[in-house]
């Protein structure tokens, strides 16, 4: 397979979280991330097990997406999912914090939720929506994170408006460039892939991965 000049395979993430999928659409998608030879997933803890099943001896990076996508986790409970999620075969977790405590300049009380993910053990990517929060939010989430060592985000949560060339150049400038990056939403075509590559992410993750593959296939 043509890299054009990227490694896809290892660059563009499978999302698998489609309540409503069924089982022969499931086990077809899990045919096709090892057709592509796809490096990695997101999925719903529910989908967990399961993939870790069809996946037999393919070897493949699975993350579990958790308090997805409407922040709903209290953070007593943290301990709980991330546990359940490392027994079902979880290899990191992408995780949305709660940004009412920041609107409500709760600042400790957001923080202790970053660091509390955080001593899980586990890789962790946190999930970010520019979209949906006003700037001055939308920086601070950042600046704690990266002060208590967050060193992975996910911006775009698939609501809303799809990232802009603008906004990676407003998050490339308050990202240091040893912090990666993914873009999610509204991604079904290579050129849109190409074009984030390009312009300085790590990686994409999208449901429609079997769509640009095939694309890929016939250049």
């Amino acid at each position: 397979m043509s890299n054009i000049k990227y490694e896809l395979n290892e660059k563009i993430h499978a999302i698998i979280i489609n309540p409503y999928l069924k089982w022969d659409g499931f086990i077809s998608n899990c045919d096709l991330i090892k057709k592509y030879n796809i490096k990695n997933i997101s999925t719903s803890l529910n989908y967990l097990s399961h993939l870790r099943n069809a996946m037999n001896n393919y070897s493949v990076n699975i993350n579990a997406l958790i308090s997805y996508p409407f922040a709903d986790l209290p953070i007593s409970f943290i301990d709980e999912f991330v546990g359940f999620a490392k027994d079902k075969g979880a290899n990191g977790i992408e995780y949305m914090p709660n940004f009412i405590n920041l609107s409500k300049k709760n600042i400790d009380t957001f923080a202790l939720e970053i660091e509390k993910i955080k001593s899980s053990e586990i890789p962790v990517t946190l999930i970010i929506n520019k979209s949906k929060l006003e700037k001055e939010l939308f920086v601070k989430a950042i600046e704690i994170s990266l002060e208590l060592g967050i060193t992975s985000f996910q911006f775009g949560d698939g609501f809303g408006s799809p990232i802009s060339a603008l906004d990676v150049e407003e998050i490339l400038k308050i990202i240091s460039k040893q912090t990666l990056i993914k873009i999610v939403g509204g991604i079904k075509k290579l050129t849109q892939v190409i074009d984030l590559f390009d312009s300085g992410i790590n990686y994409v993750g999208t449901s429609n991965f079997s769509e640009i593959f095939e694309e890929l296939r016939t250049i």
